[in-house]
Formats: structure tokens, sequence, C-alpha cells
């Protein structure tokens, strides 16, 4: 085998493609209606999510514990009302 045919045998990578997916929509008035620190939603189809907001930014992850499997709850201190 030359080295030429070694060298393009070598740069040929599998390319593994990927896609995005909108996994968790909020509208504006769902957006404001979250209050500071960790919310708890539910997408359309009934995924679980931690939302965490401080001032202007906001995050979110999947809701299920990557140990147990389980998905976390909102503490009692925390609930409103």
């Amino acid at each position: 085998m030359h080295d030429s045919e070694q060298m393009s045998k070598e740069s040929h990578v599998s390319e593994t493609s990927q896609a995005a997916k909108t996994v968790l929509e909020l509208d504006a008035a769902d957006a404001q209606g979250l209050k500071q620190g960790i919310n708890f939603r539910k997408n359309k189809e009934g995924k679980c999510f931690i939302i965490y907001k401080n001032k202007e930014l906001i995050r979110a992850c999947r809701n299920q514990c990557k140990h147990q499997g389980g998905l976390f709850n909102q503490d009692m201190e925390d609930m409103d009302g």
C-alpha cells in the first residue's frame, strides 16, 4: 500500500448526523410567569423538565435523576400557596 492510499483511508472519517428537536416551548406569558429559582413543567408529550430562572436568564433540563432514573420533586417549602 502506498502512502497516498494509506492517507486517503485514514482521512476518511464516518460522519454522524445529528438532528435538532424542540422538546420544550414556553410562550411569553409562560416565561414571564416563571418564579425566580426552580420551576417544574411538563411538555406536550408529558415529559418533565426543571426550569431555572435567575433574573433574565432561563435554563431548562430534563427532570430525571441519572443515578436512579426517578424524578426530582418539588419541596413542600417551595410550593406556592
